[in-house]
């Protein structure tokens, strides 16, 4: 396949990098909607990470399928934590003794396949968020700002006119 463009996307989860209001919301979530999907992104599915849903999904060879990857992430976006969205080591999992050697092992099960990867782009976005009002301060306006800035996308669909068209167009 060509390209993976991904906004913000959690793909190590998040174990590491989430704000303590974030956390507290994604616990009582977690308890209180019985929320699948965020017991899978907590990476507390299963007593053993490397038994959980996301570790098993970084063990497929899913990103060896493309020849060019885009990640983005934003420091404002505290629902998808920073390393986490561009698929990098945190210095947390670095120091952890606990966990840290499955997060490693899931960046690395990730990208450690991608033998035909030709370009790794990881852009960073900082938003000019003027406004201050509990979004802002949840870190939720920067993970919507993705899909709602339309200038944003024109931006990189503009400067990354090869990674939007195939050889030759």
């Amino acid at each position: 396949m060509h390209g993976y463009l991904s906004l913000c996307s959690p793909h190590v989860g998040f174990m590491y990098k989430t704000s303590k209001l974030v956390s507290t919301g994604v616990w009582f979530l977690k308890s209180w909607k019985k929320s699948i999907v965020l017991n899978q992104l907590s990476i507390s599915d299963s007593k053993n990470i490397e038994e959980s849903t996301l570790y098993r999904l970084s063990q497929q060879k899913g990103f060896a399928w493309f020849k060019n990857i885009i990640l983005i992430s934003s420091y404002q976006d505290q629902y998808a934590p920073f390393d986490s969205a561009r698929i990098q080591i945190c210095g947390d999992a670095a120091r952890d003794q606990k966990k840290g050697n499955s997060y490693i092992q899931m960046v690395n099960n990730l990208l450690g396949s991608c033998k035909d990867l030709e370009v790794l782009y990881r852009l960073d976005v900082n938003f000019n968020i003027m406004e201050t009002n509990i979004d802002s301060v949840i870190g939720r306006t920067a993970h919507i700002l993705f899909l709602e800035n339309e200038d944003l996308i024109k931006m990189i669909v503009s400067r990354y006119k090869t990674f939007f068209s195939w050889a030759g167009d």
